[in-house]
């Protein structure tokens, strides 16, 4: 209290006490009662006057207020002791879902969370907005919030005006950010001003301290869910493979791809469409979701309807919603976003896969990713169900061999992405119809890329299947920038985890960080890739820790070296170094390290070429003996 308050204070208080004493002869005639009588009325007086009394009067008046007001402290308090303690992302939206009827009692709100690169609803009250219910939002769609902000209005968003309407009219006028530790990871839509603790301070305080230890807890905990979730999608992954070689009957080919489906992606309604004999007409062959007797008997021509339209393009097909274009063909009403992907072996369609979702722009860029793998799995099996049952010989199972290494060829990064001045080639060689080497380039900002590359112990189908796991794990985390040996830790649990006893694989990732001139890397029991710096001085990569797959829960290590002008990465596998020549001598590491010293001006295509050309000339075959992948990297 100032000093001119408390004089103020002080004054009303001694006219107070001279007014108690006039009222108390004034009022004598009620003989005992007179006393209280007085001071009551002293008492009002003095409140009325004092601030400081005033605001006494209303706490006393407001008491249910108040109550709320320390239930609200309690659950505050409650939520960040179990957050720190929450380890399981399910726990934690539990106990955040279950806080939020606490602390927003008759408030309506809207909690949004980051899945698969947009923003789904998880949680919601006094929302009857059907639009609202089912919309999710798109990351681009929330974006520039400051991190220091507790909130922000919808209308400084970039949402369609529309869509801003509909929250405002439903009472959600501001977002209230839950900030990860790399982006934003959740979000409250709400009126700030109808939460009934909103004017104490000290409990907004908390409440945005909560914010931010919330998001990062989410993100955290999220990653963790989201492996397990995508090593069970893999296992799935794994286990159409091996329907390749164990179905040959087409029903119930069909029927294990949607059952497996459902296990890698979310949807309301699927089908599956095969050509005719024709090649002009696709027939429903397997679906689920569907009213029975509309499938029945549905013949669609290529070219006619999404489904035509992808069967005639070998084009996928994301509609985000079906309302707004004229070639989707109707079967479902509550229908509001499809995708359909081509089914595709030895370049020829065989048949489409047609998700379907009740809500709009369902099927983002992550989950179309994920079921164009899982297509091309689906092709082979279909192809093979509909192939070996007449064609059980070794030349057809030779032709499946050479369709799955087609396949498994286009895992592989074709298109070499630019970051800066950082050019980047790689090439995998294998030695027979498939390959179990594997490469992978990441691209994740302009200024950063990660690259991999890994060798799986045998050859053949398993090694080539074990290479497709690891290449699916990998990619699933692309979206995450991870530390190294975090990366190689969860990917070690998912091999360890998903092979088989004795199985395991060689690899190496490493991130290349232009803004930091670093290579930061992890060497999983790889041949060490190295590096020659623009004074030829050679440094070999090899901290990390063991082989993937020998051992789970292995605690990998991870190193950084610069990365400078001039320099130049040279990643390989053993069939590049270890291929013989006549005499029975090895190609070899030196040999290799001085090859591209000498040819160290060239570019990054004609430096590949001429280290293949090389080792070509060296062992004398035109075949290799062993798969063979090189990475190169050059600073230029």
């Amino acid at each position: 209290m100032s000093a001119y308050k408390f004089l103020i204070s002080t004054v009303l208080f001694i006219l107070s006490i001279a007014l108690f004493c006039l009222l108390n002869t004034v009022l004598g005639f009620f003989a005992a009662l007179h006393v209280v009588y007085s001071f009551a009325a002293t008492l009002l007086i003095y409140m009325l006057l004092d601030q400081p009394a005033r605001t006494l009067l209303k706490k006393f008046i407001g008491k249910t207020y108040f109550i709320g007001i320390s239930k609200a402290q309690e659950t505050l308090t409650l939520l960040n002791s179990e957050l720190n303690r929450a380890l399981r992302y399910q726990k934690v939206t539990r106990i955040l879902f279950k806080s939020f009827q606490t602390l927003f009692p008759n408030v309506p709100y809207a909690f949004y969370i980051l899945e698969d690169g947009r923003f789904s609803l998880q949680s919601q009250q006094l929302i009857k907005d059907k639009e609202i219910l089912l919309r999710d939002i798109k990351v681009d769609e929330i974006s520039d919030i400051p991190e220091d902000k507790m909130h922000i209005g919808i209308k400084k968003l970039n949402l369609p005006r529309a869509f801003t309407k509909r929250l405002a009219a439903a009472g959600l006028t501001a977002l209230m950010p839950f900030q990860g530790r790399v982006q934003l990871f959740a979000f409250l839509l709400i009126h700030p001003e109808a939460i009934p603790f909103w004017k104490e301070k000290e409990a907004v305080k908390r409440l945005h301290t909560i914010q931010n230890k919330a998001g990062v807890i989410l993100e955290n905990t999220a990653l963790f869910a989201d492996l397990e979730q995508k090593n069970k999608e893999t296992k799935h992954l794994i286990e159409i493979s091996n329907q390749i070689l164990s179905s040959f009957e087409i029903t119930k080919t069909l029927d294990f791809i949607l059952k497996a489906l459902s296990s890698v992606a979310a949807y309301d309604a699927a089908v599956i469409y095969l050509l005719d004999k024709s090649g002009k007409r696709l027939l429903k062959a397997s679906s689920t979701g569907y009213d029975p007797e509309v499938m029945e008997n549905l013949r669609l021509k290529i070219g006619q309807g999404s489904c035509g339209w992808v069967a005639e393009t070998k084009q996928t097909a994301v509609i985000d919603d079906v309302t707004q274009t004229e070639h989707y063909y109707m079967l479902r009403k509550e229908t509001r976003s499809q995708v359909s992907i081509p089914l595709i072996h030895a370049e020829a369609v065989v048949g489409i896969l047609c998700l379907e979702s009740s809500r709009p722009a369902f099927f983002n860029a992550p989950a179309v990713d994920k079921l164009q793998l899982f297509a091309r799995l689906a092709a082979i099996a279909i192809f093979n169900a509909g192939q070996i049952k007449s064609l059980i010989d070794k030349r057809a199972l030779e032709n499946d061999l050479i369709s799955a290494g087609i396949v498994q060829k286009r895992l592989l990064v074709q298109r070499f992405p630019s970051v800066d001045k950082l050019k980047v080639n790689a090439v995998n060689i294998p030695s027979k119809f498939m390959s179990g080497d594997l490469y992978d380039i990441i691209r994740y900002n302009q200024k950063t890329i990660g690259v991999a590359i890994g060798d799986v112990s045998g050859k053949g189908a398993p090694a080539s299947l074990m290479m497709s796991l690891i290449l699916a794990g990998l990619r699933t985390q692309k979206k995450s920038f991870l530390n190294t040996c975090d990366l190689v830790y969860r990917l070690n649990n998912l091999v360890a985890e998903t092979t088989i006893e004795g199985k395991y694989a060689t690899f190496f990732y490493g991130v290349f960080s232009l803004e930091q001139n670093k290579l930061i890397y992890t060497n999983a029991g790889h041949n060490p890739p190295f590096l020659i710096k623009a004074d030829d001085t050679i440094v070999r990569l090899e901290k990390g820790g063991i082989v993937l797959g020998f051992l789970p829960d292995w605690e990998y290590l991870q190193d950084e070296v610069d990365w400078n002008p001039e320099d130049i990465f040279i990643a390989y596998t053993d069939g590049v170094t270890e291929v013989m020549n006549t005499a029975g001598e090895e190609f070899g590491e030196d040999r290799l390290t001085a090859l591209v010293m000498q040819n160290r001006s060239l570019n990054v295509f004609d430096l590949k070429k001429t280290i293949f050309s090389a080792v070509e000339e060296f062992s004398g075959k035109d075949a290799p003996d062993d798969d063979m992948t090189l990475v190169i990297c050059k600073n230029e």
